[in-house]
C-alpha cells in the first residue's frame, strides 16, 4: 500500500471549514488533465512535459501537498538525468530537487543552465536564494552583484536583502526595500508579496513588532492563502501568547504541513489537548507517507513536532542537528537552540552559535536563546 489509511475527518456541523482550497485548483485541474492527455499521446515532447510539470509545481505550492511534487518529477521523468535538457526542464528539476532539500544538485542544474545563458537573472535569484538558505553569504552576495549587472537594483536587491539581515545589517536591508519599494511597484509588480514578506522577516529581527504585524497583514489581504506567509504571521501570533488568534488563521489551511503543526501548536496552548493531539497524530502520518514515497520529511516540522506536541526534546534536536547542517535559515537555527536548551547540551548547539557569531546575526530571539544556553554552561 503506498499511502497509509487515514481514519476521515467529521466536521462538527454543517458551517465547519475545513480546508480551503484555492479558487484556481480546479480549473487548474482542467487544464492539466487536458495537457496529460496530449503529454500521453506525444511523451517525447519536453515542452509538453515542462507544461504539466510546473502545473504540478504550482498545485503542490498552493495545496502544500508534497504529492503533487513527485507528479511533477515524474511528468520530466525522461529528462531527469539529460544534461541536454530544455531550459524550462532544468529549471524544474532545480525547484523540484530544492524542494526536496537537495540544494547542491538543484545548483548543479542551474549551472548547466548558466552555462548555456549567463545572464538569465531568474536562474541567478534562485542561487542566490540557495545559497542564502545554505548559509553561504559572501557567495549570495556575489549572486547579487552579477543581478544587478544584468537586471538592475530591484532584483538584485530581492537577492542581496535578505542575506544582508543575516548578516548583522538587518537596518541596512530595510532600508534598501523601502528606498527600492516604488521601483518594484512600476516595474516590478509582481514581486511585491515577496518584499512585504523580507520584510516582516526583517521587522521580526529586529523585534519591531508593529510593522512585522502590519506587513502580513498587508501581504494576506492580497491573498489570504499564501501558505508561506499564514506560517510566518502565525509564528509571530503564537510567539506573543495569541494562540486563539493562530488557530483561527491556520485551521482554514491545514492542507499545508507547515500550517497544520502551528495549528496543532496553537490548540496545545489554549488547553485543547485532544485536538492538538488528532492533528499531531496526523502529522506523524504525512510524514510516515513521505517515507513510503521514497522522501524525508522537512526536518524543520517534524523537529518542532517533536519537541512542542511530543515531547520528545532528544529526538527533536537530532533531527533539527541534521536539518541545520542542509539549511540555516532562521528556524532551522531557532529549533536547534530551542532543543539544545530542552535537553540540556548546549554543547550541541555550539556549532549554530558559532555561525551565528562570525556573520553578527542580529535576530532578537536567536540572540536570547543563545545568552540562555550560554549561561548553562
Amino acid at each position: 500500500m503506498l499511502f497509509a489509511q487515514r481514519d476521515p475527518i467529521v466536521p462538527e456541523s454543517d458551517d465547519q471549514v475545513l480546508v480551503v482550497l484555492p479558487k484556481s485548483f480546479l480549473s487548474n485541474r482542467n487544464e492539466l488533465a487536458s495537457l496529460r492527455e496530449q503529454l500521453n499521446a506525444d511523451p517525447e515532447n519536453p515542452s509538453l512535459a515542462a507544461d504539466v510539470a510546473s502545473k504540478y509545481l504550482s498545485m503542490g505550492n498552493r495545496t502544500g501537498d508534497p504529492r503533487f511534487y513527485g507528479y511533477a518529477t515524474a511528468a520530466i521523468g525522461r529528462w531527469w538525468d539529460a544534461e541536454s535538457a530544455t531550459p524550462a526542464i532544468l529549471r524544474l528539476r532545480s525547484k523540484l530537487k530544492e524542494k526536496d532539500h537537495r540544494y547542491d544538485d538543484a545548483l548543479a542544474d542551474l549551472q548547466i543552465l548558466l552555462d548555456k545563458a549567463p545572464s538569465d537573472a531568474q536562474a541567478l535569484l534562485e542561487v542566490g536564494n540557495i545559497y542564502r538558505v545554505q548559509g553561504r553569504y559572501d557567495e549570495a552576495i556575489e549572486i547579487a552583484d552579477q543581478i544587478q549587472t544584468v537586471a538592475g537594483e530591484v532584483p538584485a536587491a530581492l537577492c542581496r536583502a535578505p542575506v544582508m539581515a543575516q548578516m548583522g545589517k538587518a537596518e541596512q536591508a530595510d532600508e534598501l526595500l523601502r528606498q527600492l519599494l516604488p521601483a518594484a511597484k512600476e516595474n516590478f509588480p509582481t514581486t511585491l508579496q515577496f518584499i512585504r514578506t523580507i520584510q516582516a522577516e526583517i521587522a521580526d529581527s529586529l523585534g519591531r513588532n508593529d510593522d512585522v504585524e502590519q506587513h502580513f497583514v498587508d501581504g494576506l489581504s492580497v491573498d489570504s492563502a499564501d501558505f508561506y506567509l499564514v506560517r510566518g504571521y502565525a509564528d509571530f501570533l503564537l510567539d506573543h501568547d495569541r494562540a486563539d488568534e493562530a488557530l483561527e488563521l491556520t485551521r482554514p489551511h491545514t492542507s499545508d504541513t507547515g500550517i497544520l503543526l502551528r495549528a496543532a501548536i496553537a490548540a496545545k496552548a489554549m488547553g485543547d489537548t485532544a485536538q492538538a493531539d488528532r492533528w499531531a497524530d496526523e502529522l506523524e502520518m504525512r510524514f510516515k507517507e513521505i517515507r513510503l514515497r521514497g522522501g524525508q520529511p522537512h526536518g524543520r516540522f517534524e523537529s518542532r513536532s517533536k519537541l512542542h506536541l511530543r515531547d520528545d526534546p532528544e529526538s527533536a534536536l537530532e533531527i533539527a542537528l541534521a536539518t541545520w547542517q542542509l539549511q540555516k535559515e532562521v528556524r532551522d537555527t531557532r529549533n536547534v537552540l530551542e532543543a539544545a536548551l530542552a535537553t540540556g547540551d548546549a554543547r550541541a548547539a555550539q556549532p549554530v552559535i558559532d555561525f551565528l557569531k562570525s556573520n553578527q546575526n542580529q535576530h532578537v530571539v536567536l540572540a536570547k536563546l543563545v545568552q540562555r544556553l550560554e549561561a548553562t554552561k
